[in-house]
């Protein structure tokens, strides 16, 4: 039985791999979320970022002194970014590539969208951009805007578990939703979400059998990214499919350059280059980074705060 492939890609979009199979399917980024408006932190976002490994790039940090409220990786060659969030609004927001359209030597980064998102300052027309999905989340709405080089179309996600690839929002023909929707869907909220509520006591206390107590929650999942985010880290491994597999979170191919097409990527290797973990909560951001996804080291960029004092 053959295997269903990713979305083919139009040849202006260059970058292809290999699947078993002997078909070309597209390389592309993914962004698993889940949004529920009254939870306590009402968004959880992973995000996986693919790229050529040897474009250089900065890891998250205010990079940009114009914005200082700012956090994000920076591409060193464009000066943008795949991922930023806002600490002060809070807000996130993540760019996914789609087609490309014909070169042109003025045609802008997409990773200056994330940064416009944020500040309120994206531009009125898309005409010079190639294809791309622009997820833009806050505690009361995500969004994404999607252009691929003829119409831009604005969603609004309803509340709940959503995957966006390159191919679009909970895209099943791309193999990876359909076999991670069910493993995000099963995925309890990380421990981070917790944080706030009182520690179960200890098993010597009378109170240890109160119903209501937590042995995950406490300050101390506020602590190491594993303590923070349990679970999602298994997810963010890739549930051990291989790398090119056509339903691979994580990717890596290396280019002979004998793909009529491709022969300029000789010897370059594309694939997954680094994954993140954020959450917003209201005046809250969390923010998890891994430079490395096939061995990670996970480390927290903005550490749970504490719980701002209730309003008197």
């Amino acid at each position: 039985m053959t295997r269903p492939r990713r979305p083919v890609p139009t040849a202006a979009d260059g970058i292809r791999r290999l699947d078993d199979s002997g078909g070309t399917v597209a390389i592309m980024c993914t962004v698993l979320l889940r949004w529920r408006p009254d939870a306590a932190w009402p968004l959880l976002m992973a995000a996986v970022r693919d790229e050529f490994l040897d474009r250089p790039w900065d890891p998250p940090a205010p990079h940009w002194p114009a914005y200082p409220s700012l956090v994000g990786g920076r591409d060193r060659q464009a000066g943008g970014t795949w991922l930023a969030v806002d600490t002060t609004r809070p807000a996130v927001a993540a760019v996914l590539n789609g087609v490309r359209l014909p070169a042109a030597p003025s045609r802008p980064s997409r990773g200056r969208l994330p940064l416009a998102a944020l500040t309120d300052s994206l531009p009125t027309t898309f005409a010079d951009y190639d294809g791309f999905h622009l997820v833009i989340g806050t505690l009361s709405s995500v969004t994404v805007l999607s252009w691929d080089g003829v119409s831009l179309v604005r969603r609004e996600l309803t509340p709940g578990d959503h995957i966006i690839v390159n191919a679009g929002v909970d895209a099943t023909e791309d193999p990876l939703v359909p076999h991670f929707a069910p493993l995000l869907a099963a995925l309890p909220d990380p421990p981070l979400t917790r944080a706030d509520a009182p520690p179960a006591a200890s098993p010597a206390s009378p109170m240890a059998a109160d119903a209501g107590s937590d042995p995950l929650a406490g300050p101390d999942a506020r602590s190491t990214t594993l303590a923070a985010w349990g679970p999602w880290l298994d997810l963010m491994r890739g549930d051990g499919l291989p790398p090119d597999d056509p339903r691979a979170l994580l990717l890596r191919r290396e280019f002979a350059g004998r793909e009529p097409g491709l022969e300029q990527f000789a010897g370059r290797v594309y694939g997954s280059g680094s994954e993140a973990l954020v959450a917003l909560a209201p005046g809250r951001v969390r923010y998890d980074f891994t430079p490395t996804p096939f061995t990670p080291a996970w480390r927290p960029i903005l550490p749970t705060p504490e719980p701002p004092p209730p309003s008197r």
